[in-house]
């Protein structure tokens, strides 16, 4: 990855562990959103766990894309706005692959979920990225859209 802002998003995104995605389902209607514990690739594509019986899991059946933001907290001043299409993971190699990033990350996601019957797997590639550093001295949005 050459791109310095590419970089610099997935540092921090290396950093964190939580986000919040948001989903919307077949109505079009009421968006949906939730706390969840990701990991993510040097491509910048994220993947996340959830019970197969959620709403997020109902919605993305319908509708493939999500709305996630990174960075909650005000210790580094620093958000990502992020948008994707995801997809159910359903390769097993692919799946033991994604837990082991989980347990790379020390991610919240323990074995414990993972590994519960219920317990789903999605790949978010993304479409957009933006990311907003308050951090220095003047503000810095950074915008990526070719991935």
């Amino acid at each position: 990855m050459q791109d310095p802002n590419k970089t610099k998003v997935l540092s921090f995104l290396r950093k964190q562990k939580l986000a919040v995605v948001a989903t919307v389902g077949s109505s079009g209607r009421a968006p949906e959103s939730a706390l969840i514990a990701y990991a993510e690739d040097d491509q910048l594509c994220l993947y996340f766990q959830t019970g197969k019986h959620t709403r997020k899991a109902a919605n993305l059946a319908s509708n493939p894309y999500v709305s996630l933001v990174i960075g909650l907290g005000l210790d580094e001043l620093m958000t990502v706005q992020y948008e994707g299409r995801a997809e159910r993971i359903t390769d097993a190699a692919v799946l033991e692959e994604c837990k082991r990033r989980f347990i790379a990350k020390d991610s919240p996601t323990t074995e414990e979920y993972f590994n519960h019957p219920t317990a789903i797997f999605f790949y978010v590639t993304p479409t957009w990225i933006g990311c907003s550093d308050y951090s220095g001295d003047r503000p810095e949005v950074i915008e990526l859209k070719n991935f």
